[in-house]
């Protein structure tokens, strides 16, 4: 009878608990679905939604793939940290991949010219394809580097 009791304490318990986590679990994930504070600053778009490449050129150099290319950036405020990612193939065009690398320079609104994106040759008769921006951030101004 004991055993029984204690059974039926404990389905009690868990199912007064699954509810309670439930919502705690809720309540966490819209909290962390608010925007963050740079967003707020610079509207609700992601800077890489306005970001935009040129087909690259590409060279072979010394067991490396170097490529070069036109940003354009549509926002309305200069972006960093561009992350971009390239497509690569072989000779008769079988995809070997694909690899990515970060630009590490301001972008302002409009078009900029960028060179010396090198890749490692993983096959000696890789040639690369078009290229892709994955992520961008909002520039820092000179006025947010002082207020810190």
């Amino acid at each position: 009878m004991r055993a029984l009791m204690a059974a039926i304490l404990l389905t009690l318990g868990a199912v007064v608990a699954v509810p309670a986590v439930a919502d705690l679990t809720g309540w966490r994930l819209a909290r962390s679905a608010a925007p963050p504070a740079q967003d707020q600053i610079f509207g609700q778009d992601r800077p890489v939604d306005k970001l935009s490449l040129s087909r690259p050129s590409w060279e072979r150099a010394a067991g490396l793939l170097v490529g070069e290319l036109t940003l354009s950036n549509g926002n309305n405020y200069p972006v960093s940290n561009v992350i971009i990612a390239c497509d690569f193939f072989d000779a008769s065009g079988n995809p070997l991949g694909s690899h990515g690398t970060a630009i590490r320079r301001i972008f302002e609104p409009g078009k900029s010219r960028i060179d010396g994106i090198e890749f490692v040759r993983r096959a000696p008769n890789m040639q690369g394809g078009a290229c892709r921006t994955l992520s961008a951030k909002p520039a820092r101004s000179a006025q947010q580097d002082d207020m810190e």
